[in-house]
Protein backbone atom coordinates (compact mmCIF):
# COMPACT_ATOMS: atom_id res chain seq x y z
CA UNK A 1 0.00 0.00 0.00
CA UNK A 2 1.26 3.48 -0.87
CA UNK A 3 2.08 5.50 2.24
CA UNK A 4 0.29 8.85 2.04
CA UNK A 5 2.84 11.63 1.92
CA UNK A 6 2.79 14.83 3.92
CA UNK A 7 0.17 17.31 2.65
CA UNK A 8 1.45 19.61 -0.06
CA UNK A 9 0.89 22.62 2.20
CA UNK A 10 3.29 21.14 4.78
CA UNK A 11 5.92 20.36 2.15
CA UNK A 12 5.65 23.87 0.72
CA UNK A 13 5.96 25.39 4.18
CA UNK A 14 9.18 23.49 4.85
CA UNK A 15 10.47 24.13 1.34
CA UNK A 16 9.96 27.89 1.65
CA UNK A 17 11.75 27.84 4.99
CA UNK A 18 14.66 26.03 3.36
CA UNK A 19 15.03 28.40 0.40
CA UNK A 20 17.80 30.39 2.07
CA UNK A 21 19.81 27.18 2.44
CA UNK A 22 18.80 25.56 -0.84
CA UNK A 23 21.67 25.13 -3.28
CA UNK A 24 21.47 24.00 -6.89
CA UNK A 25 21.48 20.24 -7.29
CA UNK A 26 24.93 19.00 -6.36
CA UNK A 27 25.53 16.85 -9.43
CA UNK A 28 23.85 15.54 -12.55
CA UNK A 29 22.33 12.58 -10.74
CA UNK A 30 20.71 14.74 -8.06
CA UNK A 31 19.38 17.17 -10.66
CA UNK A 32 17.91 14.20 -12.55
CA UNK A 33 16.21 12.94 -9.39
CA UNK A 34 14.79 16.36 -8.48
CA UNK A 35 13.47 16.90 -12.03
CA UNK A 36 11.81 13.49 -11.87
CA UNK A 37 10.34 14.26 -8.43
CA UNK A 38 8.67 17.43 -9.73
CA UNK A 39 7.29 15.58 -12.78
CA UNK A 40 5.84 12.81 -10.56
CA UNK A 41 4.48 15.30 -8.05
CA UNK A 42 2.71 17.16 -10.88
CA UNK A 43 1.08 13.95 -12.11
CA UNK A 44 0.18 12.19 -8.89
CA UNK A 45 0.33 14.58 -5.94
CA UNK A 46 1.83 13.79 -2.56
CA UNK A 47 -0.62 11.06 -1.54
CA UNK A 48 -0.22 8.79 -4.55
CA UNK A 49 3.39 9.40 -5.56
CA UNK A 50 6.01 6.86 -4.51
CA UNK A 51 9.79 6.60 -4.57
CA UNK A 52 9.31 3.86 -7.17
CA UNK A 53 7.54 6.39 -9.40
CA UNK A 54 10.46 8.81 -9.07
CA UNK A 55 12.96 6.02 -9.73
CA UNK A 56 11.11 5.01 -12.88
CA UNK A 57 10.80 8.63 -14.05
CA UNK A 58 14.49 9.31 -13.50
CA UNK A 59 15.70 5.99 -14.87
CA UNK A 60 17.63 5.35 -11.65
CA UNK A 61 17.32 2.60 -9.07
CA UNK A 62 15.58 2.88 -5.70
CA UNK A 63 18.91 2.35 -3.98
CA UNK A 64 20.34 5.48 -5.60
CA UNK A 65 17.36 7.51 -4.41
CA UNK A 66 17.47 6.23 -0.84
CA UNK A 67 21.21 6.87 -0.60
CA UNK A 68 20.41 10.56 -1.09
CA UNK A 69 16.97 10.96 0.49
CA UNK A 70 15.40 9.26 3.52
CA UNK A 71 11.97 9.14 1.89
CA UNK A 72 9.59 10.81 -0.50
CA UNK A 73 8.68 13.70 1.83
CA UNK A 74 12.31 14.75 2.13
CA UNK A 75 12.79 14.33 -1.62
CA UNK A 76 9.74 16.39 -2.55
CA UNK A 77 10.64 19.08 -0.01
CA UNK A 78 14.14 19.34 -1.53
CA UNK A 79 12.72 19.47 -5.05
CA UNK A 80 10.22 22.21 -4.14
CA UNK A 81 12.91 24.26 -2.38
CA UNK A 82 15.06 24.08 -5.50
CA UNK A 83 12.15 25.12 -7.70
CA UNK A 84 11.36 28.15 -5.52
CA UNK A 85 15.04 29.13 -5.43
CA UNK A 86 15.36 28.91 -9.22
CA UNK A 87 12.15 30.87 -9.68
CA UNK A 88 13.32 33.66 -7.36
CA UNK A 89 16.67 33.82 -9.18
CA UNK A 90 14.87 34.03 -12.52
CA UNK A 91 12.60 36.82 -11.29
CA UNK A 92 15.54 38.82 -9.92
CA UNK A 93 17.40 38.49 -13.21
CA UNK A 94 14.40 39.65 -15.25
CA UNK A 95 13.61 42.61 -12.97
CA UNK A 96 17.25 43.75 -13.07
CA UNK A 97 16.95 44.34 -16.83
CA UNK A 98 14.58 47.29 -16.45
CA UNK A 99 14.60 50.56 -14.52
CA UNK A 100 11.77 52.48 -12.90
CA UNK A 101 9.59 51.09 -10.09
CA UNK A 102 6.45 50.65 -12.21
CA UNK A 103 8.27 48.87 -15.02
CA UNK A 104 10.07 46.65 -12.53
CA UNK A 105 6.77 45.52 -11.02
CA UNK A 106 5.26 45.05 -14.47
CA UNK A 107 8.26 42.93 -15.51
CA UNK A 108 8.21 41.02 -12.22
CA UNK A 109 4.47 40.33 -12.46
CA UNK A 110 4.73 39.20 -16.10
CA UNK A 111 7.79 37.04 -15.43
CA UNK A 112 6.14 35.39 -12.43
CA UNK A 113 2.96 34.56 -14.35
CA UNK A 114 4.99 33.17 -17.26
CA UNK A 115 7.26 31.09 -15.02
CA UNK A 116 4.32 29.62 -13.10
CA UNK A 117 2.28 29.03 -16.27
CA UNK A 118 5.15 27.04 -17.79
CA UNK A 119 5.98 25.10 -14.63
CA UNK A 120 4.92 21.42 -14.70
CA UNK A 121 3.30 21.64 -11.25
CA UNK A 122 0.74 24.08 -12.63
CA UNK A 123 0.82 23.22 -16.32
CA UNK A 124 0.43 19.48 -15.87
CA UNK A 125 -1.87 19.27 -12.86
CA UNK A 126 -5.62 18.79 -13.11
CA UNK A 127 -7.91 21.58 -11.82
CA UNK A 128 -8.25 19.95 -8.38
CA UNK A 129 -4.48 19.70 -7.97
CA UNK A 130 -4.00 23.27 -9.21
CA UNK A 131 -6.49 24.44 -6.57
CA UNK A 132 -4.53 22.49 -3.94
CA UNK A 133 -1.30 24.19 -5.05
CA UNK A 134 -2.84 27.67 -4.92
CA UNK A 135 -4.27 26.97 -1.47
CA UNK A 136 -0.87 25.73 -0.29
CA UNK A 137 0.67 29.12 -1.17
CA UNK A 138 -1.12 30.57 1.87
CA UNK A 139 0.44 28.11 4.34
CA UNK A 140 3.58 28.60 6.38
CA UNK A 141 5.14 31.35 8.47
CA UNK A 142 5.89 33.19 6.35
CA UNK A 143 3.82 31.69 3.54
CA UNK A 144 4.86 32.18 -0.12
CA UNK A 145 1.92 34.59 -0.38
CA UNK A 146 3.20 36.60 2.60
CA UNK A 147 6.70 36.63 1.13
CA UNK A 148 5.32 38.10 -2.08
CA UNK A 149 3.31 40.73 -0.24
CA UNK A 150 6.32 41.79 1.84
CA UNK A 151 8.56 42.08 -1.23
CA UNK A 152 6.04 44.15 -3.22
CA UNK A 153 5.10 46.29 -0.22
CA UNK A 154 8.76 47.11 0.48
CA UNK A 155 9.36 47.99 -3.18
CA UNK A 156 6.35 50.32 -3.20
CA UNK A 157 7.17 51.99 0.12
CA UNK A 158 10.77 52.69 -0.90
CA UNK A 159 9.70 54.07 -4.30
CA UNK A 160 6.99 56.26 -2.75
CA UNK A 161 9.43 57.64 -0.17
CA UNK A 162 11.92 58.41 -2.96
CA UNK A 163 9.25 60.18 -5.01
CA UNK A 164 9.51 57.80 -7.98
CA UNK A 165 5.95 56.64 -7.34
CA UNK A 166 3.04 58.82 -6.18
CA UNK A 167 2.09 58.62 -2.48
CA UNK A 168 -0.17 55.69 -1.73
CA UNK A 169 -1.07 52.86 0.63
CA UNK A 170 1.69 50.29 0.01
CA UNK A 171 0.07 47.62 2.19
CA UNK A 172 -3.19 47.56 0.25
CA UNK A 173 -1.53 48.18 -3.11
CA UNK A 174 0.76 45.19 -2.52
CA UNK A 175 -2.22 43.11 -1.39
CA UNK A 176 -4.02 43.90 -4.65
CA UNK A 177 -0.97 42.99 -6.74
CA UNK A 178 -0.50 39.66 -4.95
CA UNK A 179 -4.18 38.69 -5.26
CA UNK A 180 -4.20 39.66 -8.91
CA UNK A 181 -1.26 37.35 -9.53
CA UNK A 182 -2.92 34.52 -7.59
CA UNK A 183 -6.06 34.91 -9.67
CA UNK A 184 -4.15 34.32 -12.90
CA UNK A 185 -2.38 31.34 -11.34
CA UNK A 186 -5.63 29.79 -10.12
CA UNK A 187 -7.44 30.03 -13.46
CA UNK A 188 -6.39 30.62 -17.08
CA UNK A 189 -7.02 33.95 -18.73
CA UNK A 190 -10.22 34.21 -20.79
CA UNK A 191 -8.58 36.77 -23.09
CA UNK A 192 -4.79 36.53 -23.19
CA UNK A 193 -2.41 33.70 -23.94
CA UNK A 194 -0.38 33.42 -20.75
CA UNK A 195 2.43 31.73 -22.70
CA UNK A 196 2.93 34.96 -24.68
CA UNK A 197 5.25 37.27 -22.74
CA UNK A 198 4.19 40.39 -24.68
CA UNK A 199 0.55 39.70 -23.86
CA UNK A 200 1.33 39.16 -20.18
CA UNK A 201 3.38 42.36 -20.00
CA UNK A 202 0.53 44.31 -21.57
CA UNK A 203 -1.93 42.72 -19.15
CA UNK A 204 0.35 43.61 -16.23
CA UNK A 205 0.65 47.21 -17.44
CA UNK A 206 -3.12 47.59 -17.76
CA UNK A 207 -3.82 45.98 -14.40
CA UNK A 208 -0.96 47.39 -12.31
CA UNK A 209 -0.56 50.97 -13.54
CA UNK A 210 -3.82 52.24 -11.98
CA UNK A 211 -2.99 50.44 -8.71
CA UNK A 212 0.52 51.87 -8.53
CA UNK A 213 0.08 55.36 -9.94
CA UNK A 214 -3.63 56.18 -10.02
CA UNK A 215 -3.37 56.95 -13.75
CA UNK A 216 -4.92 54.98 -16.63
CA UNK A 217 -2.62 52.77 -18.71
CA UNK A 218 -1.84 53.20 -22.40
CA UNK A 219 -4.64 51.81 -24.61
CA UNK A 220 -2.13 50.17 -26.96
CA UNK A 221 -2.35 46.40 -26.83
CA UNK A 222 -0.53 43.54 -28.63
CA UNK A 223 -2.22 41.73 -31.49
CA UNK A 224 -1.31 38.24 -30.30
CA UNK A 225 -4.26 37.20 -28.14
CA UNK A 226 -5.77 33.92 -27.13
CA UNK A 227 -8.96 33.03 -28.97
CA UNK A 228 -11.81 30.82 -27.70
CA UNK A 229 -11.63 27.20 -28.80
Amino acid sequence: MTRPGAPLSHLLTRAVGAIAHAAPAGDGTEARVLDAAIAVLARKGTREATMDDVAAESGLGRTTLFRRFAGKDQLFERALAREFSLMLDGLAERIARVTGPTEQLVEGFAAFIQLVHRHPLFRGGDPERRAELVQALDHGDPSPMRWGHTAVRTHLAVSQAAGTLPPGDPDRQADAVVHLALGYIAAPSLVDDLADLAAIEHLARIALTPILTGTPPSPTRPHNRATPD
